[in-house]
């Protein structure tokens, strides 16, 4: 330790501690040695010494022998553990001696026995006595859709494959705008469930809602059953059916829940959907969600992918599929939808209540020839009312839209934000003529 040094202090040389120096004394001084007696020569230590050396060797020896023979001890102790096992032992678990017998010396018997199938017992789950009756009802009424560009020559390549559902018995097909790449230009083929192709013509397309309708020269095929969409519910049982990955896997049942109905995604808030996670890949678009009954209660049309997303499928509800289907087989379009030629989003609670605005639809796009280019509705507004009517997100201002037709004048609240939080923007009224929006390739808006 710094500052004490225990082996070589002045107090403890000659292996004494606390011994203090002795005085030098003068060789012959009176009565030093014997209180008063004459000086006598001191004695030879020679033999003392030697006698002392030879037994310190003898103690030291013996010491290293002893230190070394309990080291040696404990070495072997040690290296025992890690000695192989008894070479006797080891001769034993290979070679002859091994207890495992060798491998026969065989060849193919035509006596040898044989494996056979046992039968099932009587019926199945009841889960699956549901999946398979699903299938047998529905399979029939889904079929494959493959596009190509009409303008291409003998060679050209399917641009993709996707699902249709048959609705009719005289070949009339429902299936997604997308799969048909959002044009009556597009040129179709379709494959039935029993394989057979015909050549299908486009009927009409709404981009604003992803449905289409194709219709082939065929006769007594097997239409879907439809069911009131309105009726499901979240947790029910449901089966996806169509075409993951194209005609490869064609015909493809998966089964699922309904996660949630009602759903808005962002970028398509004209729609709200029915969310399952039944496996929905790409071809399954255009193919049929199923009830337990077998009955159509969506179409299906996207999926969320992402690396940490898994099974959040997406489909149509049937009950717009029919609404939407039946005016496209009438008159090829949607003749009834108005517009005012806008894109917006929602004006959340949050952001209300942080810029100092009401909640509403925040105008992002106007339209150039659309008819609020009209008038003087500018980007970053919020609508907040229709015909006196509050509207607080962009899904309810749809919604309320639905209900004006084309041509009808409607009456728009606005709010225009000043641009700073601290000073209050001001309210405005404006008249908008309802543009007919046919949702196809001459819409416009």
């Amino acid at each position: 330790m710094p500052g004490i040094n225990l082996n070589n202090s002045p107090q403890q040389q000659d292996g004494f501690y606390n011994r203090p120096p002795m005085p030098p004394q003068p060789p012959f001084a009176p009565g030093f040695y014997g209180f008063g007696m004459p000086p006598q020569k001191p004695k030879s230590n020679k033999g003392k010494i030697a006698l002392i050396c030879i037994i310190s060797a003898a103690i030291i020896i013996g010491t290293g022998i002893l230190i070394y023979a309990l080291s040696a001890g404990s070495r072997q102790l040690s290296d025992k553990d890690s000695l192989p096992p008894d070479s006797s032992r080891v001769e034993e678990s290979f070679g002859e001696n091994s207890e495992l017998t060798k491998a026969p010396s065989v060849t193919a018997n035509p006596d040898g026995p044989q494996i056979s199938a046992v039968e099932t017992p009587g019926d199945h789950t009841a889960e699956t006595s549901i999946a398979t009756s699903v299938y047998e009802k529905a399979a029939p009424s889904v079929v494959c859709i493959t596009s190509y560009d009409q303008n291409g020559d003998y060679i050209t390549s399917a641009d993709g494959q996707g699902s249709g559902i048959v609705i009719s018995e005289d070949g009339y097909i429902a299936t997604n705008s997308h799969v048909v790449n959002d044009s009556k230009k597009t040129g179709v083929l379709v494959t039935m469930y029993d394989k057979k192709e015909y050549l299908g013509t486009i009927i009409g397309i709404d981009k604003k809602t992803d449905l289409a309708v194709i219709k082939i020269d065929a006769k007594e095929l097997t239409p879907a059953e439809f069911a009131d969409s309105a009726s499901t519910v979240i947790g029910e049982l449901c089966f996806a059916l169509g075409n993951p990955g194209g005609s490869e896997f064609s015909n493809s049942l998966t089964k699922g829940a309904v996660s949630a109905v009602d759903r808005a995604l962002s970028g398509s808030g004209y729609l709200k959907y029915i969310q399952t996670d039944a496996a929905i890949n790409p071809g399954n678009s255009g193919g049929a969600l199923l009830n337990e009954y077998g009955q159509v209660i969506g179409m299906n049309t996207a999926k969320l992918v992402a690396t940490d997303y898994e099974g959040m499928g997406f489909a149509i509800p049937s009950n717009t599929v029919l609404e939407v289907i039946n005016k496209l087989i009438r008159y090829g379009y949607v003749n009834d939808r108005g517009t005012i030629g806008v894109e917006g989003k929602t004006c959340t609670l949050y952001m209300s209540k942080v810029n100092n605005v009401p909640q509403g639809m925040l105008v992002t796009k106007i339209e150039p020839k659309g008819p609020a280019a009209k008038t003087s509705l500018r980007t970053n507004d919020i609508i907040t009312d229709i015909n006196g009517v509050r509207v607080t997100s962009a899904a309810e201002l749809i919604d309320e839209l639905k209900k004006y037709k084309p041509d009808e004048t409607i009456k728009l609240t606005v709010f225009r934000p000043s641009g700073s939080k601290n000073v209050k923007g001001h309210e405005f009224e404006i008249e908008i003529k309802l543009k007919a929006d046919t949702g196809d390739e001459s819409s416009g808006s």
